[in-house]
């Protein structure tokens, strides 16, 4: 099937048109369309199709449209998140017009280029989707769209430039621009054709025209672009005229561009600029990301150091519009005749021109600015000579090699990375661009933060709401935060909602063409990487990724990352770690999408995901038997990375757990339901040893809704029994919930889930003040161990239950036994032989053998640090310092104690339930009886309140114990 969207929408297949009546179907199918192979959440297209007042059943509505698309032959898959299009991109006229351009961009010739410009726009049948849309939607949804019209017919506008034909251009945008009166570009295309067809006089009028519409209208001047080239035009700057003309007059060179109004956060380079272009060194050399302000703090030092090259201020672009590299001999022929060289005495190559123009420069006073340098042989030749002269270098990468052997032997280059702004530099910039304040905090947040502190997108930002207002803020946003609170700690994938990318573009600026420029810099190795990094669904990530992503090895994917580090299109945050702002990942997703089917290097990286995982878990030692029947993938084997697991499991979760739950989130989204399960099970333990409810409960409860409805079913239980601990259930309601599971458990067949379900059922009775039902739940699931092929794995965590009852009947002497016996099952050093040392610790506590307790006490906070798990690493901390109080060291005791609460921000119930003892009896032992007193009748009041029977209990006997003792 054949799909058009650039005019009214169209739908053919075989030479036929597809009938889609119903204007509602029509627009689903535009907007799958427009976002082709990507996922559209259902609230999504209800807003396009009844922006004002959808109905009641708005989603069943839907269902039923995407419904009849199908039946048409559209294939549209339908996720738990929404609906999707999944079409090849060449059977859209949009991906194909996409595609057209991009080739046309990476053509050198102008000729070529404007022929395959000319081919792409004539796809263009109208105004996309004039038929579907109500104009104020038009606006919000194809603005983007739109503008890569406008993009690609000033591309092709610039290529004709570029051929010569300015005669011909001057008549044609004589009458665009009196449609579009206020577009700079076209002004700009304009004013130069009129120029260089010898009509200077119209050329400047043209300036004037918009010069006076800006100021009557929106009280602005034109862009700093737009008086750049009016003041060439008055001067007759050489670099207006194609390459061959002449130039006459000579005038000493004045080719710096406008300085900006507003320059911020980079005092300290042009301090240091000013003394090394003056000094000794000569050479300032300025690099980083796109965007990041470089040609406007070169062209600010330049103005700054202007007086001390009176002999005139050269200025060249190393790049064209498209990114390609200008030849250094070109450049040299524009700069020569600057400097007064007459045309005919040019030599032809370049190292003729290069030599002349060194003799030039030899007793000169002249600054050269060379802006967006690729490569250092090529600024090498465009250096000055004299020992006076400087020269003042940008690139968006950094040029270590650069050799200045124009220059004297003493000179060396002054290499300094350009870097973002920071967010309240950002804010202060964006504030003053807007010229007032943003009464709504959290969008102004959202504003700054996604521009990521790049000044080319705040002015960008800056430009539109001055000019608009806030109106202009829907189209700047893909989403507006409800409040300036952060958001939960989640494994979701991270959707780089924020800024529009599409949306950040006005006048001459423009942040996707900036990135193309950059992007375009890279090999194909290093672009494919790019690209795919969207798929791992996080900012932040290690260097193993990209051996799954592109199907190479770790030392090949680190390679490929130093190139993007290069060009600053990703960060390096620490060690082999990397980030990758929100704004840039939105560009890679969208020319991902542009590219083909992403599924094989999703499904390599889905995989290494998953062995990584699963090697680290079996490597953590929590001693949890959740995960322990599931299989390691074989494959791939990634040295380097599994290496870092070996040294430190716990370091390696804590840098990659929120990539995992990302991945795991995107299987879901895949419909591989049984990855997530492994993943999510996989990452449980880490999640348990850390204490991350939040991000542990969402995602295992997406799984266990996803195993529910596909299975397999054996998965599915075991995720409901790792999810029942988590939500911390009232004792009653897990008494009821493990009751369930039981069922469960015994409808998959499984013994080793019965015995996990029977175990949560003694949790509940422990907590619920009920030890003999507890202990009848943990007898029940020992007999089912001891079956012939029962679940030997389980039986330290039951005899731990039945210990633990016997515990609380105050059966000192029996628990002693069972914990004792429990410790020769347990795995050395684990996070479940720490919670067995601790409980025979404070066993050994309350029989008064305090030599015994400390040394077991010590041993489980050894276990507990080993995994790094403070929260369970809190419980023994409290017992030593009740421990330390009863021996009279109240100095440790507090020093134990404060240790505690500088690990939380809150203190979580789970440390509070065991370190409120501790303090109590500080208190006491130190003469403060009613503070004491305090703290126990509180923590016994909020144990009532959550249900926590055996803590209330417990705390009402320290509390008697105290009293008594009074």
């Amino acid at each position: 099937m054949e799909f058009r969207l650039l005019g009214q929408l169209e739908v053919r297949a075989g030479g036929a048109e597809v009938r889609i009546g119903r204007r509602q179907e029509r627009l689903v199918l535009a907007a799958l369309l427009l976002k082709a192979n990507e996922t559209v959440p259902p609230t999504e297209l209800i807003d396009l199709i009844w922006p004002d007042n959808p109905p009641t059943d708005a989603a069943g509505a839907v269902q039923v449209y995407v419904s009849r698309l199908r039946k048409t032959g559209v294939r549209v898959d339908g996720t738990r998140d929404g609906y999707r299009v999944v079409v090849e991109p060449e059977a859209v006229d949009l991906y194909r017009f996409r595609r057209s351009v991009a080739e046309a961009r990476r053509t050198i010739d102008p000729v070529a280029r404007s022929a395959k410009l000319r081919t792409a726009l004539e796809l263009w049948r109208g105004k996309p989707l004039a038929d579907l849309f109500a104009d104020a939607v038009r606006t919000q949804v194809l603005a983007g769209v739109e503008e890569e019209r406008r993009a690609a017919e000033q591309d092709r506008v610039d290529a004709d430039l570029a051929a010569g034909l300015h005669e011909a251009l001057a008549e044609e945008l004589a009458e665009r621009v009196a449609a579009e009166p206020l577009r700079e570009q076209l002004v700009i295309a304009w004013m130069t054709a009129l120029y260089r067809s010898g009509r200077k006089g119209d050329a400047l009028a043209a300036y004037s025209g918009l010069a006076d519409r800006l100021a009557g209208e929106f009280g602005l001047d034109p862009a700093p672009a737009v008086r750049r080239l009016q003041l060439a035009i008055r001067r007759d700057d050489p670099a207006l005229r194609l390459p061959g003309t002449a130039r006459g007059g000579d005038a000493v060179p004045r080719e710096l561009p406008a300085d900006i109004s507003v320059l911020v956060g980079r005092d300290d380079l042009l301090e240091e600029a000013r003394g090394v272009l003056t000094g000794t060194a000569r050479v300032y050399c300025l690099w980083g990301a796109a965007g990041v302000g470089k040609s406007a703090l070169a062209t600010r030092i330049g103005h700054l150091v202007s007086a001390d090259f009176p002999d005139g201020q050269l200025f060249a672009r190393l790049q064209d519009v498209h990114g390609a590299p200008v030849p250094p001999e070109v450049l040299l022929g524009r700069m020569l005749r600057s400097l007064g060289v007459a045309p005919r005495a040019i030599p032809a190559s370049l190292e003729e021109r290069t030599a002349l123009f060194r003799e030039q420069t030899a007793s000169r006073r002249v600054l050269v600015v060379l802006d967006d340098a690729l490569h250092a042989p090529d600024v090498a030749h465009l250096l000055p000579t004299g020992p006076h002269s400087a020269a003042i270098i940008t690139s968006r990468r950094h040029l270590p090699n650069l050799t200045t052997p124009a220059l004297p032997d003493a000179t060396q280059a002054i290499h300094r990375q350009v870097v973002p702004l920071d967010a309240n530099t950002s804010q202060g910039l964006l504030i003053r661009l807007v010229g007032r304040a943003l009464h709504d905090h959290a969008t102004l947040h959202t504003l700054v933060t996604g521009c990521a502190g790049l000044p080319l997108a705040l002015r960008i930002v800056g430009a539109r709401l001055a000019l608009s207002g806030e109106d202009a803020l829907p189209a700047l946003l893909a989403s507006q935060p409800g409040s300036g609170d952060s958001p939960p700690v989640s494994s979701r994938p991270d959707t780089g909602q924020g800024l529009q990318l599409d949306s950040l573009v006005a006048g001459d600026l423009a942040v996707r063409s900036s990135l193309d420029r950059t992007v375009a810099l890279l090999d194909g190795e290093g672009q494919a990487l790019f690209e795919r990094l969207s798929l791992v669904g996080v900012t932040e990530f290690p260097s193993w990724v990209a051996a799954p992503l592109l199907d190479c090895d770790e030392t090949t994917g680190l390679a490929a990352f130093e190139r993007l580090v290069d060009l600053g299109l990703v960060e390096l945050v620490s060690g082999r770690y990397y980030k990758l702002h929100d704004l840039v990942r939105s560009y890679s997703a969208a020319r991902l999408a542009a590219t083909g089917d992403p599924s094989k290097p999703r499904d390599r990286y889905l995989t290494a995901v998953h062995r990584l995982t699963a090697l680290a878990d079996t490597q953590l030692n929590h001693g949890m038997t959740l995960a322990t029947h599931l299989e390691v993938p074989a494959q791939p084997i990634l040295p380097a990375a599994e290496q870092e697991i070996t040294d430190d499991p716990t370091l390696w979760f804590s840098r990659t757990w929120q990539l995992i739950g990302a991945a795991a989130f995107t299987a879901l989204d895949l419909g591989k339901a049984e990855l997530a399960g492994q993943l999510a099970l996989r990452l449980n333990g880490y999640h348990v040893t850390q204490e991350l409810l939040e991000p542990r409960i969402e995602l295992l409860e997406a799984v266990r809704d996803a195993l529910k409805d596909k299975g397999p079913f054996e998965l599915y239980v075991r995720t409901e029994i790792a999810l029942l601990p988590a939500y911390h259930r009232s004792p009653r309601e897990l008494l009821s919930e493990g009751t369930r599971l039981l069922e469960l458990a015994i409808q998959a067949k499984s013994p080793y889930l019965q015995v996990r379900a029977l175990v949560e059922m003694s949790h509940g009775a422990r907590w619920a003040g009920e030890p003999e039902l507890a202990l009848e739940h943990s007898t029940e699931a020992l007999r089912l161990i001891d079956q012939p092929d029962g679940p030997e794995s389980m039986r330290s965590v039951v005899l731990r239950t039945i210990a633990s009852a016997t515990t609380d009947l105050h059966d000192y002497a029996a628990a002693q036994e069972w914990f004792e016996q429990i410790l020769q099952l347990s795995v050395p050093g684990s996070m479940m032989e720490g919670l067995d040392l601790a409980i025979l610790g404070e066993i050994k506590m309350e029989l008064d053998e305090l030599d015994d307790s400390e040394q077991l006490l010590r041993r489980a906070a050894a276990n507990f640090r080993s995994v790094s798990s403070y929260y369970h690493l809190a419980w023994p901390m409290a017992l030593l310092a009740r421990l330390a109080v009863r021996r009279q060291r109240t100095d440790e005791a507090a020093e134990l104690v404060a240790e505690v609460h500088s690990w939380f921000e809150t203190l979580p119930w789970s440390v509070e339930i065991h370190l409120r003892a501790a303090e109590a009896d500080l208190a006491i032992a130190t003469g403060n009886h009613e503070a004491g007193r305090e703290i126990l009748l509180a923590t016994i009041k909020k144990a009532e309140d959550r249900g926590d029977s055996q803590f209330a209990t417990a705390y009402q006997q320290i509390l008697d114990a105290h009293d008594q003792a009074d």
